[in-house]
């Protein structure tokens, strides 16, 4: 059949160029060796696809073609084929210099790393193919990367870093109404939150993954939702509803026949929930068919849920060799795809299964391997930070310079106009002594108050830095222990640690940044007091609409919702106050806050004054405005803030 084929084609491209055909009959032949490879994996009609779509010098032709047979190759891991393709486009990239040719490269060579099962080199490659795409701006390709990225990251379970990079892709294909990349996000988002306890919010984001293509009328897809749905019951340990939901996916017209991957999916977890139910036949029988089904397609990939499953019910049915030879399928084909946790439970029942010495040393090589995975696992998730942190890096510096050459501009400007306003000067004489004075001194005001924001806009980059590390490092390390602490049924201890992730996340969240391109300042505002109001705490905000937000430099917004923030807390924790007013006023040159409360007031002339108001006034009086606060005893408190527009 190899001989066959390979004649056949070779045959066909011969003909091809020897009749010196055109461009269309090229592309159909391209077609016709596509589907062929599909069918036999052959590296060597991959080969001719690609000499063949060398010789047109199309390059959106031939970098298609590149990226149909790379993809393809990576699915069935054909490495001949995705180097092949990966030593093509490094060639067309030094030929031509075209940086999308650049980011193929990378991309293919990301893939490449993931067939070799290093995780790390793949992130990297396909970090840097995604980068490359953003400043192209194509926002499709930035999407597709990013969803292979999450694929490794939630691989070696870094699902907190799964779940960021996730949101991070939806962000550029979500706007442009694309449905497969948006819908595969959504599916691995509700993947990770699953598989981090978080079952009615993964519900929501796999029904809006289904209504993204709902409309196409897919009863496959309907399938896929069940499914789905499934799982998240399954996980919550609700094993009937969980087979209510297999069983509906498993009632779709033509699933077995149409997509027999998907049919096995939904047996299988169908079999498991009601094995767990005490229906032990009818999970057999599943699990029977959906590994002779596996066998047939050849899903070597799959083999080790079926071998693993089935090791499993025998063992419950005390029948131990049949348990322990399934078991030992299960194990060897987990080890030959690199299958952690597969290998980890296979390792566990064979060391209760098998007495003796054997036994033994079956769960010592558990213990080794979960100890060496968990040191592995951190180390790649450091390795992730690491990479996104330098990029950031470079990021953020390449943004500093260029806020440095635009600082550097405007001195330039600003240095000639001060000299063409001192030659006026000089011709017009005194009387406009005073006026050119009074533009230079503004002017030199302006820029200290744009250097003050750029220098604000700095600390907030690093907070929020601060902020992500806190949110998904510290956090995410915290809530592995966590659960290992519940396992090993150290409550005492897991709730004190809970308390202290709730502690690390609620200082990540304040040390966050606001945006107001996505929330306006007004619904921020909003959004902040409803949090504090309480019906005998009433706060009412007078004059807000009267402002154009719209038209305020954002990091002046954000000056005065952290004021307004930190006086809320003050008040709530401190004041006794039943009623809070805050007032808005905008004049043209100013901005003005007012902030009262009829609580029990405070002495102001004393030294001992809260970090709060300490903290609100240094802020206010770095951007050039003026803070002041009024209190008398049992009469409350007035707190006033103006900031001005633009420094002046």
């Amino acid at each position: 059949m190899h001989n066959k084929y390979l004649i056949l084609f070779l045959f066909l491209s011969t003909t091809i160029f020897s009749q010196n055909t055109n461009f269309d009959k090229t592309v159909d032949s391209i077609t016709v060796l596509y589907k062929n490879y599909k069918k036999t994996l052959n590296p060597e009609i991959s080969k001719i696809a690609i000499n063949l779509v060398d010789k047109t010098q199309s390059d959106s032709l031939i970098s298609k073609t590149y990226k149909k047979f790379g993809l393809k190759s990576f699915f069935k891991s054909d490495k001949k084929t995705l180097i092949l393709i990966k030593e093509n486009l490094k060639k067309l990239y030094k030929k031509n210099k075209d940086s999308s040719v650049l980011a193929q490269f990378y991309y293919i060579k990301g893939l490449e790393y993931r067939l070799l099962y290093k995780p790390d080199s793949a992130f990297y490659y396909l970090n840097r193919s995604k980068n490359i795409s953003i400043a192209l701006k194509d926002s499709l390709s930035v999407g597709e990367k990013y969803f292979r990225m999450g694929i490794v990251q939630y691989k070696v379970r870094d699902y907190i870093g799964t779940e960021a990079t996730v949101i991070e892709g939806l962000k550029y294909v979500e706007p442009l109404n694309e449905i497969y990349f948006t819908v595969f996000l959504y599916k691995k988002l509700g993947n990770v939150l699953m598989i981090t306890d978080r079952q009615n919010e993964a519900r929501e984001v796999f029904k809006k993954a289904y209504s993204f293509v709902k409309n196409n009328n897919n009863n496959f897809d309907l399938a896929k939702l069940y499914a789905s749905l499934g799982k998240t019951y399954e996980s919550e340990g609700n094993n009937l509803k969980a087979s209510e939901y297999y069983y509906k996916s498993l009632q779709v017209d033509s699933l077995a026949i149409k997509i027999p991957h998907s049919y096995d999916l939904a047996l299988e977890g169908y079999s498991y929930n009601n094995f767990k139910l005490g229906n032990k036949e009818l999970a057999l029988k599943g699990y029977l068919e959906v590994l002779k089904s596996r066998i047939k397609r050849k899903d070597v990939n799959n083999y080790v849920f079926s071998y693993s499953l089935l090791g499993e019910l025998y063992a419950s049915t005390n029948q131990i060799k049949k348990a322990i030879y399934h078991t030992k399928e299960g194990l060897r084909i987990a080890k030959k795809i690199n299958h952690s946790e597969r290998i980890l439970e296979n390792l566990f029942l064979l060391s209760r299964l098998v007495k003796g010495e054997k036994g033994r040393l079956y769960l010592e090589e558990h213990f080794k391997l979960n100890d060496s995975l968990f040191k592995r696992e951190r180390s790649i998730k450091n390795q992730f930070a690491k990479i996104r942190f330098e990029t950031e890096k470079k990021d953020k510096e390449n943004k500093e310079l260029k806020i440095d050459n635009d600082r550097k501009q405007l001195q330039l400007e600003s240095e000639k106009q001060q000299k063409t306003i001192g030659w006026l000067i000089a011709g017009a004489g005194i009387m406009f002594i005073g006026l050119g004075t009074t533009v230079v001194l503004n002017r030199r005001k302006k820029l200290l108050f744009e250097s003050k924001l750029l220098q604000i806009e700095a600390r907030e980059k690093e907070r929020q830095q601060i902020a992500k590390s806190l949110h998904d490092e510290v956090a995410g390390d915290i809530r592995i222990l966590h659960k290992k602490l519940e396992k090993n049924k150290l409550v005492e201890e897991s709730k004190e640690l809970d308390r202290v992730k709730e502690n690390v996340r609620s200082l990540s969240h304040q040390l966050s940044s606001v945006s107001f391109d996505e929330v306006s300042f007004k619904n921020q505002i909003v959004n902040l007091v409803s949090d504090y109001f309480e019906a005998d705490f009433r706060i009412k905000i007078k004059d807000i609409n009267t402002v154009k937000w719209q038209d305020v430099n954002n990091l002046i917004k954000r000056t005065l919702f952290l004021s307004i923030r930190e006086a809320l807390q003050n008040i709530d924790k401190y004041a006794e106050s039943s009623n809070v007013i805050i007032s808005f006023k905008e004049s043209k040159k100013s901005l003005f806050l007012t902030i009262n409360d009829n609580g029990k007031g405070f002495d102001t002339s004393s030294k001992k004054k809260g970090i709060g108001l300490k903290n609100m006034k240094e802020r206010i009086e770095e951007i050039n405005g003026v803070f002041s606060v009024d209190s008398l005893k049992e009469k409350g408190t007035t707190i006033n803030i103006e900031i001005p527009k633009n420094g002046n």
